[in-house]
């Protein structure tokens, strides 16, 4: 490995190592899908449990949740998880919104600096 191919193989490690505040929380989190749906990556033994018991969670809670009565299933859908949709829809947005936002700035901070950098 020559110096050019170590020092980037050094900044991304450290780049990926720092999980402190959101940008970087996000964009490892994100890398973690990413890597998991694209199947470039495999979980460990352990995530695979951990994600399973988290899906099966998930599953009991919303099968524990369904509304009981003779109306179709849709109308069970939008009566027993109408507050869920709209809580999920409102964080969704207000991330996508923080998202934008931040973005916004880091590039208007970045075209201050001399040079264009950090």
């Amino acid at each position: 490995m020559n110096a050019r191919h170590k020092g980037e193989w050094l900044r991304d490690i450290d780049a990926r190592q720092r999980n402190i505040v959101f940008p970087e929380t996000a964009e490892n989190d994100g890398r973690f899908w990413r890597s998991i749906v694209s199947g470039t990556k495999s979980l460990a033994f352990a995530q695979g449990i951990g994600v399973s018991i988290f899906w099966l969670c998930v599953i009991g809670l919303l099968t524990g949740l369904w509304p009981k009565g003779d109306e179709s299933w849709w109308q069970k859908l939008v009566d027993g998880y109408s507050i869920f949709i709209v809580l999920t829809a409102g964080l969704v947005t207000l991330i996508v919104v923080g998202n934008r936002r931040a973005r916004q700035k880091t590039r208007r901070r970045t075209l201050r600096l001399p040079g264009g950098g950090f």
